[in-house]
């Protein structure tokens, strides 16, 4: 097998708006890791019977981390590619030509839906694979593009407090269609994040 084969996809740093209590969870569930990791490596170093020291240890339980304890990101891109696959946003989807990707890739609030969640949103920066980031971002600008080009249109792409209530509801219908990158992300996390199964569910953007 090539050398490339085995080569880890390059990764590419990104943040996203999610709500705050999934990264509540995330910090906990990274703080419980690290207990069992340290208590991994002890159980490991104690049962060798001294063949085995407890740096020698520590580093085994490293190289089991990825199986064992999977990272943030990890947890971040599987949901992702899961809530990609639902019907709504499975494309495929034409690839997003360099200006486009170039736009994608700015932070900041857009058009979209208001987020409905019952918590406030924190920033969060997960390093996920560039292939991953480039399908978010294309099912993101390809599905938004009709609804938006249909909002400039119709003189309603921003808010304003002239509109009639026909012209508000209009406007209302269209934003729901609008996914941004971050709604896609925390639609993610709600529906496919590793939190508890019976956990009462919350509205998602």
């Amino acid at each position: 097998m090539k050398e490339e084969a085995h080569r880890e996809e390059e990764r590419q740093a990104c943040s996203f708006a999610i709500d705050a209590r999934h990264a509540s969870r995330f910090t906990a569930i990274r703080k419980k890791q690290r207990r069992q990791m340290e208590f991994w490596a002890f159980e490991l170093a104690r049962n060798s019977k001294g063949k085995l020291t407890r740096a020698q240890a520590r580093l085994e339980a490293r190289r089991q981390r990825p199986a064992m304890w999977p990272t943030l990101d990890e947890y971040v891109g599987r949901a992702i590619r899961l809530r990609l696959a639902e019907d709504d946003l499975i494309g495929p989807w034409e690839p997003l030509t360099t200006a486009e990707e170039e736009e994608a890739s700015l932070s900041g609030r857009g058009v979209g839906k208001n987020y409905k969640g019952r918590g406030r949103l924190v920033v969060r920066t997960y390093n996920l694979p560039s292939s991953l980031v480039r399908d978010l971002r294309a099912a993101a600008v390809r599905v938004s593009e009709g609804p938006l080009g249909e909002l400039e249109d119709l003189g309603l792409l921003y808010n304003s407090l002239s509109y009639s209530e026909e012209e508000q509801e209009q406007r209302d219908t269209l934003v729901e269609r609008v996914f941004s990158a971050a709604r896609i992300v925390r639609e993610a996390l709600e529906r496919y994040g590793p939190w508890p199964p019976d956990e009462d569910p919350v509205p998602t953007p």
